[in-house]
């Protein structure tokens, strides 16, 4: 994080709502899209997005460090994104718009493969939703995932394993 960013959240967190106004500019679009790559649905992403900035202005004042408001934010943004998955009716929807606008970038695979490895990840419960996305579509290092979710580093790599054995399944029962 920048010096500029790190006095931004020293501003929020003393409660400047336009500091804090100048995160929420600076992190809707990032947190959206990995709201949106857990839950799949626009509505649904940017209410979990909104949920995870009401949470971060109510609990702001516990962060002790301003260098590690992303990770600390992207661990709300997460946390909102699987409750809202939970609560969630659990009608599919394929929006191929967002689809498209939230893909990341070009991964060498054809429209098919992509759609089919969409509709598999959308099958799988919240939380392998939320671990996949953190590696695989932010591109974080396990140790950074794990910090994220705040679990140690050994069961964020359990979990990505059985996650990315639960996606090969439902693959394979994909028509």
């Amino acid at each position: 994080m920048t010096a500029v960013a790190g006095s931004v959240v020293i501003a929020a967190r003393a409660g400047d709502q336009s500091a804090f106004a100048a995160l929420v500019r600076l992190e809707t679009p990032r947190a959206y899209r990995l709201a949106l790559s857990i839950i799949g649905s626009p509505a649904e992403a940017e209410e979990a997005v909104q949920d995870a900035f009401l949470r971060a202005w109510r609990d702001i004042g516990s962060l002790r460090d301003a260098d590690s408001w992303p990770a600390w934010f992207r661990r709300l943004t997460v946390r909102a994104a699987i409750d809202r998955a939970r609560r969630r009716n659990r009608i599919r929807e394929i929006d191929l718009e967002a689809a498209s606008q939230a893909e990341a970038p070009h991964s060498g695979l054809g429209p098919d493969e992509s759609l089919a490895i969409r509709q598999a990840f959308d099958c799988l419960p919240a939380e392998d939703r939320a671990i996949l996305a953190l590696r695989y579509y932010v591109d974080l290092e396990v140790p950074d995932v794990a910090a994220t979710l705040g679990i140690p580093v050994g069961t964020a790599k359990s979990r990505l394993h059985r996650a990315l054995e639960r996606l090969r399944s439902q693959m394979r029962l994909e028509p």
